[in-house]
């Protein structure tokens, strides 16, 4: 298993078959108000930038992507260098 380092603001390639999860990590604290209000899977390779690289829960990372932010899995995304 590899371990994704990412940091805020990389550029992160998103593969087709990820899921995203929207829920209102503000609120981490008070596990009934992280319930996701929103999951997908991607249809087809996205883009995304890393808006926060460390996660309290389950080793999410936040991005965001298609005017949303996301929570996904760290292992699901990869660093784009350049």
């Amino acid at each position: 298993m590899r371990v994704a380092i990412h940091q805020k603001g990389d550029l992160v390639h998103i593969p087709q078959a990820v899921t995203l999860v929207e829920a209102d990590v503000d609120t981490a604290n008070d596990p009934q108000l992280s319930i996701p209000l929103r999951v997908e899977e991607t249809e087809c390779p996205k883009l995304g930038v890393v808006l926060s690289p460390q996660s309290l829960h389950g080793g999410y990372v936040r991005i965001y992507c298609d005017g949303s932010a996301w929570s996904v899995k760290s292992e699901n995304i990869y660093s784009i260098k350049g």
